[in-house]
């Protein structure tokens, strides 16, 4: 899983876009989340599409996907914005607050809110999906679509993935990282492959010198993947009574996260649409960038 996942951040990672800070506060907790935007500062008549990354990810591993979404749908019609959620990217010391999937949602609401720019479609991906259900429940303005790309609605129990190992892993590393090499022989448990991936969240300590940083909160990591598990989001895809978007989920179709309780379960409710993304394992936008952008593409024109 590790191994693939180096691979395909580093060809989605592209030259810099605008990248924007929109703060808000309440009681005293900072809600801050960053952002990049792929279309005009100025909203006019355009229409708003919100992409949420999964966890130890960023707003920016979107970019070629959402620049070929917005290109697909129509650049003059809509912008994107690629989202950081707290502890993450240029949001990794956002604070307030538990380190929930739901206080995360209510980030993404504070920032449409501030931006004064809420979302047509919310797209999230993994703990993004997860995140983009709960934000279709306490949306200020509800969205027309919410898209929840393999993410599992539901509670997820067990740790098949390593995932937990991994943060533990890091939460156990010094604040200050020497360097690649050091970080390779602290952590022997791991294969190179995954050592690399970890050092690609790794930024030089105020832009030069040796001394490297994550560019996430790993704390905040932890809390929002062990709410992920816990985080029940049923009720958003099957309760007609939360929200009124329309709802989708679209399951890679070589994931190994889903059960078939589950998938019989989505294909049997008459509230939200089930999809399988055909040649795509969990990261379906560097898998299958192609299918998905068609599976998104025709439902979203629908409306637009």
């Amino acid at each position: 899983m590790f191994h693939a996942l180096r691979r395909r951040l580093t060809r989605t990672l592209d030259s810099p876009l605008l990248s924007r800070r929109l703060a808000s506060s309440s009681n005293n907790q900072t809600t801050t989340l960053a952002y990049e935007l792929q279309g005009d500062s100025v909203a006019g008549e355009k229409k708003n599409l919100f992409i949420i990354h999964g966890l130890l990810g960023q707003g920016r591993n979107w970019r070629t996907f959402g620049r070929r979404l917005r290109g697909a749908l129509g650049e003059d019609d809509w912008r994107v914005f690629l989202v950081d959620l707290r502890g993450h990217g240029k949001s990794s010391s956002v604070r307030g607050g538990p380190n929930t999937v739901t206080t995360a949602a209510l980030d993404v609401n504070n920032l449409a809110d501030s931006l004064g720019a809420h979302p047509d479609v919310v797209v999230g991906h993994s703990l993004g999906g997860k995140v983009a259900l709960e934000y279709s429940k306490l949306a200020s303005k509800t969205p027309r679509q919410v898209w929840s790309l393999d993410s599992v609605p539901g509670r997820v129990s067990g740790d098949a993935h390593g995932v937990d190992e991994v943060l533990k892993a890091i939460v156990n590393l010094p604040r200050r990282i020497p360097s690649r090499r050091w970080l390779a022989e602290a952590l022997p448990q791991f294969s190179p492959g995954l050592v690399d991936w970890i050092g690609s969240n790794l930024k030089n300590v105020d832009g030069k010198g040796d001394e490297l940083e994550f560019v996430f909160d790993i704390d905040v990591a932890h809390d929002l993947y062990t709410s992920y598990r816990e985080t029940d989001s049923w009720d958003a895809l099957e309760n007609t009574q939360t929200t009124a978007a329309n709802m989708y989920v679209v399951k890679a179709a070589n994931s190994t996260r889903w059960s078939n309780e589950s998938i019989d379960r989505l294909k049997s409710s008459s509230r939200s649409k089930f999809m399988e993304l055909a040649n795509a394992g969990h990261w379906v936008h560097t898998d299958n960038p192609d299918g998905l952008l068609e599976m998104l593409v025709s439902e979203i024109s629908q409306f637009s």
